[in-house]
Formats: structure tokens, C-alpha cells, sequence
């Protein structure tokens, strides 16, 4: 089998994260700080799970925007730089929700039943009636995520690696099934995740009441540690005390530097250091991860606007087109047929950018396909990533043609109803040359789609009726009633092409490759 896709150098990591407000050290330690690391080493995708958000709390969903928001300018005064990840909102991408339906087609209910986490929740959460298909297939819903963008790690720490060993038991039954490569079996990245106490000693969480947010102000971040638990040691000032036994122990492990951690610990268990001074240098520990983010927080809270524009503009169009690309192929599979729009290059798109298109070498899967199959998911990418957006395709129909006729035969029709017939060929080590059969139909516009092997670039020839009539026409008396017409292009020396109809003499169609007038 071929190579899957993979456009980076660096290996791709997605994660996510719910939008439940305003974050708090918990969720820094055990994440937050470890994308900030990872985003310097991997190629990040970084996503705000509104969706997941909504499996547990669908019924009252009324500050989600919010919350939203709030998530957002937290991870980026805590580091996560646009410049380096994608950061976006999972409900601004499609592709997620179109893949996890199709992996519901196929995924067997005892899968999902038996992730732990399932009925653990449901212990948990016995307030919430979470007897919805929402709830049992979140964990699908994180596979798609996953696999929609063909990761190769997901940092998670050891209560989600279940949901990755789900997620890579999808890819092995979608591979399988379908005798394809599409997609990667992802690993898990187990994040780093220290014990990291609250202010009453239990786990730090909102819903105890116990939380340090990240983004707090130094004086509420000193006024929370001194108010901490000690876990009930020293009761008088000369009592020794175990700082392993001690909440605020556990922060000065995570926060302090090492001096300040040898002074406290020995001071505690000496009695010579009253606990209000051990928990005020604790306290100075965390603002010194805390208060950079507290003012960086407070310089977005100033522009507002423009992180919700970055969120739905540049980096949703980001995820967006890379969702796409694995979606084309998944929709080929199924033999859907379909077209997002928002991939289409713009008119004015550079020279280096329409190279960028071109290039197949990330697609090398698509080769592994029936004939058929690859076809049409190379029509589907011309259609969607080469045309303009300013030239409307529709699709003509014609139930004269079989299923796979319709979509390798019939043609696209222009606004000015133009019938435009696209076809594809593959070099296929012949040298420069590839080979095509066009029914004997009448066409204004051939579209000729060549895949180079030896480069894996794209060529693509938009051919104006004025370019074949004469020879195709005279091709076409010769030929049997529904014979194809055998046509080709030659590549010669300085970089020219000849189009050659039933052996004719060939006609030099260079400057119709990339020449997208014909379709206007």
C-alpha cells in the first residue's frame, strides 16, 4: 500500500478541549502547558469541543458561546500561538460531523458501550439523564475528530487512552472494510499530569468549588492559597508536618523551583516555618505561571472582536481545507458525491499557491482505488480546489447512463450551459504521455486531467471546442455506434503538449494547461 497523506515534515497532533469557561490549573497542568511545548515539535491542531459540550449538557446549552470565548482567550494568554497551531472551533468544520455519521454507519454498538468512561459518567452524573445516543457515541465523535484530520498522536492523559484505542479500532475496521489507507492508526501521547490539589485538598474542579484560575489576578491566586487545606496537620505552630501529606506540599512540588522546595519541606517537618509563610511562598510559585497569563488575558479582553474573526476566518479555513482533503476520499468510498465550495481557489490565486494545488504527492492513496474510484476523486478535486469561484459547475443529469457512467461520464454544465466533459489518465511509467477514451458525444469543453508520475504534479488542460472539433469530429464518423474516441497528450522538449485524436497528427494545446477562460 501506498503512504498516507501527510503534508508536513512534522508528525501531526490534534487534541481538543470542552469550552467550560474560564480555565483553571488543573486543566493547564494536565494539558494547556504540554500543547504550549508540543506546538514548537509537531504540526497542532487544536480544537474548542462545543459539539462534546453539548453530549452532556444539551439541555441547557445557553452560555456555550461564552464559555467558548472564555476557553479561547485563555489558550492564547497561556502560549498557543495561531502562528504555530491551528486553533479553532470544532462546530465551524463540517467534515467533523459528516465523518463521525458515516463511522456510525459502520461501527458496532458494543464498541462504544464498552468504553469505560461510559457508565462511569453516568455514575457520576446521575443528575443528567444522559440515556441519548449524544452520550454513548461521543466517543465516536472523537475518533472523527481525530481521524478527520489523519493524526498520528492525540495527547491525552491515562483515563482517555480508551478513546484512542477506539479511535485506532475504527481506522483498522474503516481500512478493512473498504481496502484502503485513508486513514493512520493514531498512538496516544500520555501527557505529563502531576496530582494537583484544589483548595479544599480533593482534586481541583469547579464543580468543587475548589479551583485556581489560570487567569486570576496575583491577589486572587494569594488569597486562594491562604486559604488552603493543610489536611489538617500542625494544629499548633510547633507541630511538625508531613508536606507529602500537605495540599500546599503538593503545589510547591509543581510549582516551586527546587531551593524553595528544600527551605518549605524541612521547615515543615521541623516546625519552623508557620504554615501562612510556606503558603505564602506557594503562592508566589503560582503567580509566576499565573500572572503572564493574567495580563496577556487582560490585553485580549481589549480585542475581542478580532480573536472571534481569527476563529472563524483563518484558522476554521485552515482546518477546514485539511478536513476536506480526507473527506474526498471517504466520500469516494462511499460513493457519495459532493462539493464544498469553500475549497475552490480564488481567481487571483498566485502561481506558487496553484503549484501548492497541484501537487499530489500527499494523495498517493487515491492510486490504491478501483479505476472508477479514483476517478472520480480526481474530478471532485479539480472541481472543488482548481476551479474558480467565479465559474458556477452544475452537473447535468441523464438517466440514460449507468451509476458509475454518471459520474465519469456525464458532463458539468457551464452557466451559459456549456457541456463540459472531464476525464482523467495516469502517465503510468509510458514517459510524458497519457492516454484518455471520450465518448462519441457532443462536448463544447473537454476537461483532460493528467497525473504525472514522476513528479506527481497535476496537469490540467481546459480545451475550448475550437481545440478538437475538426479531428474529433472526423473521429467520430469512423467510429461504431458508443465506441470511445482514443485520445492523448504527448509531452515533448521544452515543455509543450500535443494533443493527438485517433492517431491523428498532434496539435500543440500548451497554452490551454491552466486556462480556465473556456468554462467562463
Amino acid at each position: 500500500m501506498s503512504e498516507l497523506p501527510n503534508r508536513s515534515e512534522r508528525p501531526r497532533v490534534l487534541s481538543g478541549m470542552r469550552p467550560t469557561g474560564k480555565l483553571h490549573l488543573g486543566n493547564y497542568m494536565g494539558a494547556l502547558a504540554n500543547w504550549v511545548k508540543l506546538q514548537d515539535q509537531y504540526e497542532c491542531y487544536f480544537f474548542i469541543a462545543d459539539w462534546h459540550a453539548l453530549t452532556t449538557d444539551y439541555a441547557d446549552p445557553g452560555k456555550l458561546q461564552s464559555k467558548t470565548l472564555d476557553v479561547a482567550m485563555d489558550w492564547l494568554a497561556a502560549g498557543l500561538d495561531p502562528n504555530k497551531s491551528t486553533i479553532f472551533i470544532q462546530s465551524h468544520v463540517p467534515q467533523h460531523a459528516e465523518l463521525h455519521l458515516l463511522f456510525s454507519m459502520m461501527t458496532p454498538l458494543g464498541w462504544l458501550e464498552r468504553v469505560p468512561t461510559y457508565k462511569e459518567q453516568q455514575e457520576n452524573l446521575k443528575g443528567k439523564d444522559l440515556s441519548t445516543y449524544g452520550f454513548l457515541g461521543y466517543p465516536l465523535l472523537q475518533a472523527a475528530d481525530i481521524l478527520v484530520y489523519q493524526a498520528q498522536y492525540v495527547p491525552v492523559g491515562q483515563d482517555q487512552v480508551a478513546h484512542v484505542e477506539l479511535t485506532r479500532e475504527v481506522a483498522r475496521r474503516f481500512n478493512s472494510l473498504y481496502r484502503s489507507q485513508v486513514f493512520p492508526e493514531p498512538e496516544a501521547l500520555l501527557t505529563p499530569s502531576p496530582k494537583l490539589p484544589g483548595t479544599d485538598g480533593r482534586k481541583m474542579s469547579k464543580s468543587y468549588g475548589n479551583a485556581i484560575g489560570i487567569s486570576e489576578s496575583p491577589m486572587g491566586v494569594m488569597f486562594k492559597v491562604q486559604s488552603m487545606s493543610t489536611g489538617g496537620q500542625r494544629i499548633r505552630q510547633t507541630d511538625p508536618g508531613d508536606p507529602d501529606l500537605c495540599p500546599v506540599g503538593e503545589l510547591h512540588k509543581i510549582f516551586s523551583i527546587p531551593e524553595v522546595i528544600a527551605e518549605t519541606r524541612n521547615g515543615c517537618r521541623t516546625a519552623t516555618i508557620r504554615c501562612e509563610s510556606c503558603k505564602t511562598e506557594a503562592g508566589r510559585s503560582v503567580c509566576n505561571v499565573t500572572e503572564p497569563i493574567h495580563v496577556r488575558r487582560a490585553m485580549l479582553e481589549l480585542d475581542v472582536e478580532r480573536i472571534w474573526e481569527q476563529l472563524r476566518s483563518d484558522s476554521v479555513n485552515k482546518a477546514a481545507r485539511r478536513a476536506e482533503e480526507t473527506m474526498i476520499s471517504v466520500r469516494a468510498i462511499f460513493d457519495i458525491s459532493h462539493s464544498l465550495g469553500f475549497t475552490r481557489r480564488l481567481s487571483s490565486a498566485t502561481p506558487e499557491e496553484q503549484d501548492k494545488i497541484r501537487d499530489l504527492s500527499a494523495y498517493t492513496d487515491w492510486w490504491d482505488l478501483p479505476r472508477d474510484q479514483r476517478s472520480r476523486v480526481l474530478r471532485d478535486y479539480w472541481r472543488d480546489k482548481l476551479v474558480p469561484y467565479d465559474i458556477p459547475l452544475s452537473q447535468e443529469g441523464n438517466r440514460a447512463f449507468s451509476t458509475i457512467e454518471r459520474e465519469l461520464e456525464e458532463p458539468f454544465l457551464t452557466a451559459r450551459k456549456k457541456r463540459v466533459f472531464v476525464t482523467t489518465s495516469r502517465d503510468l511509467n509510458q514517459g510524458d504521455k497519457w492516454e484518455f477514451e471520450i465518448p462519441a458525444r457532443s462536448y463544447e469543453i473537454w476537461t483532460l486531467l493528467c497525473w504525472r508520475n514522476s513528479d506527481k504534479s497535476l496537469h490540467d488542460f481546459v480545451l475550448p471546442q475550437k481545440a478538437f472539433l475538426s479531428d474529433f469530429s472526423l473521429a467520430k464518423k469512423s467510429a461504431k455506434k458508443e465506441e470511445k474516441i482514443p485520445v492523448s497528450i504527448l509531452k515533448i522538449e521544452g515543455n509543450r503538449y500535443f494533443l493527438s485524436i485517433a492517431g491523428k497528427t498532434g496539435k500543440d494545446i500548451t497554452a490551454f494547461e491552466r486556462d480556465y477562460q473556456p468554462l467562463g
